[in-house]
């Protein structure tokens, strides 16, 4: 058997880490499914904090408002062929992108994953996946705590938990820490990236060939 390591540098906010993360879902079951043995190897995915502070208020803003101010660039035609492309993209993994709904930190999300770290991986990729849905799809505040809470207790996080992760300075220190060394290592490549066995690195939506190959390239190192 072999443990593939992944840590991937996000953030809940990006869509192209959403895409991301359905690209490296689908690479790891096309694996599991089509490599000689590879269902008997073991993946373990970590997710990483990175902050993209889209906003400077300390409360949550309509993203429209955000897009007003960050597209301003851009011609009214211009914003709707982007919006266009993103849904035909998001589409093409299974991701029904809307714009509505608003947007703040997402300090506390990143720390509830954080909190996950102590379940199984199965667990935390859940936590994350209800994160992206409920920013993307569901045009849910993911700032908001009450949201943070519904979402912590159906993956199994305890109350005193949720509560620990929220009050904590230990982990915030802890993620600040954590945040600063993988922005480091994003440099110049942005967000999603993503870190195999701590030696390779594929940095945005890659497609699901190129996670493949580099799966296949460690299972055949530790062979």
């Amino acid at each position: 058997m072999t443990v593939i390591t992944i840590d991937v540098v996000s953030d809940f906010i990006c869509a192209w880490c959403f895409i991301g993360k359905r690209q490296l879902d689908q690479a790891v079951r096309l694996y599991q499914k089509t490599y000689p043995g590879g269902r008997n190897d073991e993946f373990r995915i970590t997710w990483r904090p990175f902050y993209l502070g889209y906003s400077d208020s300390a409360t949550s803003i309509h993203k429209l408002e955000l897009a007003d101010t960050k597209l301003a660039h851009m011609t009214p035609e211009q914003r709707e062929m982007l919006g266009r492309r993103m849904e035909r993209i998001g589409s093409s993994v299974g991701i029904n992108f809307k714009w509505g709904g608003k947007v703040g930190r997402t300090y506390d999300a990143h720390k509830l994953v954080y909190m996950s770290r102590s379940m199984s991986t199965d667990a935390q990729n859940e936590l994350v996946e209800k994160l992206f849905r409920a920013y993307h799809e569901n045009e849910q505040d993911i700032s908001c705590k009450d949201h943070l809470r519904t979402f912590a207790a159906s993956v199994g996080l305890a109350e005193d938990q949720v509560n620990e992760c929220f009050e904590s300075p230990t982990i915030e220190e802890s993620l600040k820490e954590e945040a600063e060394l993988y922005r480091a290592q994003t440099e110049g490549c942005g967000v999603p990236t993503f870190l195999i066995q701590g030696e390779y690195k594929l940095s945005g939506a890659q497609d699901v060939q190129d996670f493949m190959d580099l799966f296949v390239q460690v299972k055949e190192n530790h062979a």
